[in-house]
């Protein structure tokens, strides 16, 4: 299936390189039709691509709910949608331009207009990252998880920039034909990158968002609460209450609406500087808020998000192999620990608690620094593929004299 999908991509992006080399060469009347014939070709080509990634995610999403894989794909198809939009407007407001050669240079700017018309609200965003950070460095302290707003902040805004006014200097200077080629290519190339990974970061909020107000069916048998740091007295810090408050929360309206009843699996080792485990402080807590003893087991070995998701599975598997399984988090570790979760193959959905706004904010900049990361191959793949048709397209239009 997969090989078929790469075919009929491989042969619609022929035919319509094709198709633009024929209407270059015969297009020397300045023929409205053609110029009108060639949008159209490539609107549908952009509506043939944007179908494929919506099926492709459709189908992602039925196998795995948290994936990264998820972020990168749907990013891409916002890409392309906002491509299909230009192009569209360009066909319906400007149908009276006659002359192929504006019409294909406007087809071109078009990888690079988002990042023109989201220029403003960029900016906003990169400051407010970096101010967020600092608040939540005062808060807390300095390390370098702590530092990914400030870093982002500085990424976005310095790319932001370079994208912007890299254009405007190099129309100062005087070009021949070859170096105007590579300038063309520097100033489109560009700028298609930072609409590109613009697009990943509003998929990866959209994600993180949707991810953390899900709400999972009520027909569920454990409930596990992934634990964090307590306080010195062996009581709960606000973030595991909320977290605990949340499975609570879950377990109640199940009750009340399946009449099902759920176990409570609170996760969670001892670190060397608490007097007991993660997990006897979230029990002690349950029980204080009416939660029986016989409907809590305790994982007290994990020291991380993976193994408080596996070490409680194997808890589970000795009760019920076929159960199913919630785990109760922070909002901003929701797709995160799903995407864990999913990757040592357990199926489970996630509740999120709400947490501080700055936090949140610092927490959702990681997690596209971890998308990033993870889908590193396939992030470059993308763009060396948009750049590569940005090239073809600019050999056709300097060799046909359309630029």
């Amino acid at each position: 299936m997969k090989d078929k999908r790469k075919l009929y991509n491989i042969i619609s992006l022929a035919l319509l390189l094709v198709s633009i080399i024929v209407l270059s060469i015969i297009d020397k009347s300045n023929n409205i039709l053609l110029s009108i014939i060639f949008q159209i070709i490539f609107i549908a080509y952009l509506i043939k691509l944007i179908y494929g990634s919506i099926l492709y995610i459709k189908k992602q999403y039925s196998e795995r709910k948290y994936s990264y894989s998820i972020i990168m794909n749907l990013g891409f198809m916002l890409f392309l949608f906002i491509n299909l939009i230009r192009q569209v407007n360009l066909l319906i407001f400007n149908w009276k331009i006659t002359n192929i050669n504006d019409i294909y240079i406007n087809t071109l700017n078009s990888f690079s207009y988002f990042s023109y018309i989201v220029l403003p609200f960029i900016i906003i965003l990169g400051i407010y990252s970096i101010v967020t950070n600092i608040i939540l460095i005062i808060k807390e302290k300095v390390r370098l998880q702590n530092l990914l707003g400030i870093i982002f902040g500085i990424i976005v805004i310095l790319g932001t920039i370079s994208g912007r006014y890299i254009y405007q200097f190099t129309n100062t200077l005087q070009f021949m034909d070859s170096q105007l080629f590579i300038k063309k290519f520097i100033d489109i190339g560009l700028n298609a990158i930072l609409s590109y990974f613009y697009c990943i970061t509003l998929a990866t909020i959209y994600c993180n968002v949707m991810a953390s107000k899900h709400i999972p069916n009520f027909d569920k048998d454990f409930v596990i609460v992934l634990g964090s740091k307590i306080n010195d007295d062996g009581t709960l810090t606000p973030l595991l209450k909320a977290r605990v408050d949340k499975a609570i929360e879950f377990a109640n309206n199940q009750e009340k609406k399946s009449g099902k009843k759920i176990i409570f699996i609170p996760s969670g080792g001892k670190g060397e500087d608490e007097v007991i485990s993660e997990a006897e402080a979230m029990k002690n807590y349950l029980i204080e808020n009416n939660v029986k003893p016989e409907d809590i087991i305790i994982e007290n070995k994990s020291t991380n998000t993976l193994q408080n998701i596996k070490f409680s599975k194997e808890k589970i598997d000795e009760i019920n192999k076929n159960g199913k399984i919630i785990f109760s988090t922070t909002n901003y570790h929701v797709f995160r620990s799903g995407v864990i979760a999913n990757n040592e193959g357990i199926d489970c959905e996630g509740i999120g608690s709400k947490t501080t706004w700055y936090f949140y904010t610092n927490a959702l900049i990681r997690e596209f620094f971890a998308n990033i990361v993870n889908q590193k191959k396939q992030h470059l793949i993308i763009v060396s593929l948009i750049n590569l048709s940005i090239f073809v397209l600019l050999l056709i239009g300097f060799h046909f004299n359309l630029i």
